[in-house]
């Protein structure tokens, strides 16, 4: 099972997963991950990256962009998130 809440309910979220494990036959454990959501990045290096302007939205994830490519391809993730 897999939950994603802002960082200001992270207690009450492990309270609930605590209580919950209970319903569930087996050993239960309960990770708190590193990564901003559900995507691949950790929480420092998203923020760097979003702020370098190198993710865009897509979804419930991120699209990572890169610096190296055809010119054209750049032009057109620029215009997706800085529209003229």
């Amino acid at each position: 099972m897999s939950v994603r809440s802002s960082d200001r309910h992270k207690a009450a979220v492990i309270e609930a997963l605590r209580r919950a494990k209970f319903k569930f036959p087996g050993r239960q454990k309960i990770y708190v991950s590193k990564k901003w959501g559900f995507t691949k990045y950790e929480r420092a290096e998203y923020e760097e990256l979003k702020n370098a302007g190198r993710l865009a939205p897509d979804g419930c994830n991120v699209k990572y962009l890169p610096e190296h490519g055809p010119l054209s391809e750049w032009k057109k993730f620029r215009e997706i998130l800085v529209p003229v």
